[in-house]
């Protein structure tokens, strides 16, 4: 690794052990695939700037601002550069986080493309009409037939009167008249 390089690492990861209050909430709120299951990271170096948080996959990234980048040139020039590369950059504010992160998490779901998940894995609050793992929850069609699954070769098709129910051992429990 050249000298530059560890500098760099070095950088960013004072970066993220200094973080801010409002980085720490959204990141807390982003890492793990929490939202719609798309991997982000932290302190992610792109050419000669670091991001705050970045999607890789979505090309987003997630910038958090002080008052000092207000209409700030610097900060203008860099979006332009991360933009040619096919960056999007959300930008919100300390105070913005701090009072509505909801808010905020729900401008982030809408900058990012269809979720990664199709079957509802981990679904929160955020991934709305998806499917629940079993295909019979959230976001299935209420007219949609109901399956059921295909008799097993070997076995004898099963009757609602044959009396198996009452063939079984009784179900265990913790009844007082055993004691």
């Amino acid at each position: 690794m050249s000298p530059a390089d560890s500098e760099r690492t070095a950088f960013r990861r004072r970066l993220r052990q200094g973080q801010t209050e409002a980085e720490r909430t959204l990141w807390y709120r982003l890492r793990d695939r929490r939202l719609a299951g798309f991997k982000f990271v932290r302190q992610e170096s792109i050419g000669r700037y670091v991001a705050d948080f970045c999607c890789r996959k979505a090309k987003l990234i997630i910038e958090i601002d002080g008052s000092q980048h207000a209409d700030n040139a610097y900060d203008r020039a860099r979006d332009a550069w991360l933009a040619d590369l096919g960056y999007r950059v959300l930008r919100f504010w300390n105070a913005e986080i701090m009072s509505s992160p909801s808010v905020v998490l729900d401008t982030i779901f809408s900058a990012l493309p269809p979720s990664p998940r199709t079957r509802g894995e981990g679904r929160d609050d955020l991934v709305v009409g998806v499917a629940s793992p079993k295909g019979d929850g959230e976001g299935t069609s209420p007219d949609a037939p109901v399956l059921t699954p295909p008799p097993h070769p070997r076995l004898p098709p099963r009757f609602v009167d044959d009396g198996v129910d009452e063939a079984l051992s009784p179900r265990a429990g913790r009844g007082g008249a055993n004691r």
